[in-house]
């Protein structure tokens, strides 16, 4: 019988084919059993962006750069560009963006109890000056209404133990804890359970999700409204409104990301933070089509570009995955500032 603990999971990844993810057959048995399962790894092998002890960093860094390629581009016939080929530089080709690879020395693990001494994989990231998005970017394979996906409640968890005990760990360490506060967060595609530390009691929390069912079991909330957010992404909250917003697991799902920080951003008091957090699990069938594409580390620049289209500072990025961890756990994040 499968428990809340151990999680239903369907482990039958999408399999990568010359550096592309076969979308047809896998994909289309994936859409029946998705619907009341939970999400399926994005690889036939978890990605890391930190080896192991046993391992050296720049053989991690080529694992996680492995789909890089996958990136679609625009050929250019500018000059330093062959006929046909896509120009690399950035100021040119924006989607040159997705093909940075990582700064080896900034690969570290971040102990998600430590407040003071964290590792930011993209320290060295350097930002287009337009958009490196295209409207594909944001197809999903189910077009169907969400609400129809998100009908049946799901009282279980998408990631591993270990990986829901390092976001916890982190919220901890970053939230004021250990007595009543006035703080104000906001909980965003959110569910029946937060992963919030139980010593952590804002004066109040909202969350924002699909499934009423789920919302009205999360103990964690003092309110919560459903709505479908790639329907209608303006959120229904007075300007300056939260200190957090937190975001779990469901980045990948957004079909109108932009628009939706941009919205995050409004609702953030000044000073305010936007804590993303994701894994490599998603329900594929309604994952944007860049996220299925691309592994970890192109997935940390994805959230970070939309930080920066929203007008927040600078992002930073955390790998936070304990280290007898199974599930990756990173987290992107960001300031509204003053």
């Amino acid at each position: 019988v499968l428990t809340t603990s151990t999680r239903a999971r369907l482990e039958t990844p999408l399999l990568l084919c010359l550096g592309l993810v076969c979308m047809g057959a896998t994909l289309s048995m994936a859409a029946s059993k998705t619907s009341l399962a939970s999400p399926v790894r994005t690889r036939v092998s978890s990605s890391r962006l930190v080896a192991s002890a046993s391992s050296s960093r720049r053989n991690a860094v080529r694992r996680i750069a492995g789909a890089m390629g996958t990136v679609a581009f625009a050929s250019s016939a500018s000059a330093g560009a062959a006929p046909g080929e896509p120009d690399m530089d950035m100021a040119k080709n924006p989607r040159v963006y997705f093909v940075q690879e990582p700064d080896v020395k900034s690969i570290k693990r971040t102990d998600p109890s430590s407040s003071s001494e964290r590792h930011n994989l993209i320290q060295n990231v350097q930002y287009p000056k337009e958009s490196p998005f295209i409207p594909s970017d944001f197809k999903r394979y189910d077009e169907t209404p969400d609400p129809q996906f998100y009908l049946q409640p799901r009282f279980v968890t998408h990631i591993d133990d270990k990986a829901i005990e390092a976001l916890t760990q982190y919220y901890s360490s970053s939230f004021p804890t250990g007595k009543p506060s006035k703080t104000e967060i906001l909980d965003l595609c959110s569910s029946w359970i937060s992963h919030y530390p139980t010593d952590f009691m804002p004066a109040k929390a909202v969350g924002l999700g699909m499934n009423a069912a789920e919302l009205k079991e999360n103990k964690q909330l003092t309110s919560y409204v459903v709505q479908d957010l790639n329907v209608e992404p303006k959120l229904p909250f007075p300007d300056n409104s939260f200190d957090y917003v937190t975001n779990v697991v469901s980045v990948d799902y957004l079909s109108r990301p932009t628009e939706i920080f941009s919205e995050i951003h409004r609702v953030l008091k000044p000073g305010g933070k936007l804590i993303n957090s994701f894994s490599n699990r998603c329900f594929p069938t309604k994952a944007i089509d860049l996220w299925l594409k691309t592994q970890d580390w192109t997935h940390l620049l994805i959230v970070a570009q939309y930080f920066k289209i929203a007008g927040f500072a600078d992002p930073v990025a955390y790998d936070i995955t304990l280290k007898n961890g199974h599930d990756p756990m990173y987290i992107v994040e960001a300031i509204k500032e003053k």
